[in-house]
């Protein structure tokens, strides 16, 4: 379990907030349509990704460096704090979220049923875990944009300092650890490439960006996202497949 939790928590944050900029106060706000005057582009990739977690969303993202990667599809709603992802972290795993239960399911597991219950509640402040499936705690990139020009009609390209992101990122569960230990493996962390898609309703609808690696070669990030305002439904398992973390293996959440 140890070993998962690691691979799990990476596996969310990619899934959920590869992207997602720093929090400006209550997402459910967020603005549903743009604004009549047109914003900089660095503005314009900023609120698009407040906009696009204003309500219900699908992701689907991957993370590739050299001959590994990671593979994600999630859906969520925020506001109901409802959130289900499936994929290969790199072995197949499936995690989902209802209010503060959840529920992770992975061969990587060392219980006897096939899905453990973690109550979010229990875990600490700093949790990694928890802060994975906090939405408004997760920055990305997206807090270390410096510059971006638009390239067509919605598509933008720029560059994003992972310095900055750091900053603006959230001090708990690792997060800015997280980004600051990418920013020591870049070869140049203050000029990160990506390009970005926004739709005609101000929101981000795709996100890609590569991080040049000083021994890894390049570390690729691509998220797509859909599905706004679609129903989002998430049950939890079969009581009789699931088991209850020990208060043992809350010690390492």
């Amino acid at each position: 379990m140890r070993r998962l939790i690691p691979t799990i928590s990476i596996a969310l944050a990619v899934a959920l907030v590869a992207g997602c900029g720093p929090s400006s106060g209550d997402t459910a706000a967020a603005p549903s349509a743009p604004a009549t005057s047109k914003a900089d582009p660095v503005t314009t990739i900023r609120q698009a990704m407040d906009r696009s977690l204003a309500g219900t969303v699908t992701m689907d993202a991957s993370v590739k460096a050299g001959n590994q990667s990671i593979t994600l599809s999630g859906k969520m709603d925020p506001a109901s704090k409802a959130i289900q992802v499936t994929g290969n972290a790199p072995e197949p795993m499936e995690a989902r979220l209802i209010g503060d239960a959840a529920y992770i399911k992975s061969d990587s597991l060392e219980g006897e049923k096939p899905w453990m219950k973690i109550d979010l509640s229990k875990l600490r402040p700093g949790s990694s875990l928890r802060q994975s499936f906090d939405l408004k705690a997760q920055t990305g990139i997206i807090g270390g944009v410096v510059s971006a020009q638009e390239v067509g009609e919605g598509r933008y390209s720029g560059t994003a300092d992972l310095g900055k992101a750091a900053e603006a990122a959230s001090t708990d569960g690792g997060m800015r650890e997280g980004i600051e230990s990418s920013a020591k493996l870049a070869k140049d962390p203050k000029a990160i490439p990506f390009e970005a898609t926004v739709d005609g309703e101000g929101r981000l609808t795709a996100l890609s960006y590569t991080i040049a690696t000083k021994t890894l070669g390049d570390l690729v990030t691509d998220m797509r996202m859909s599905g706004f305002g679609d129903k989002v439904s998430v049950t939890a398992p079969p009581a009789n497949e699931t088991e209850s973390a020990s208060e043992e293996m809350y010690k390492f959440l």
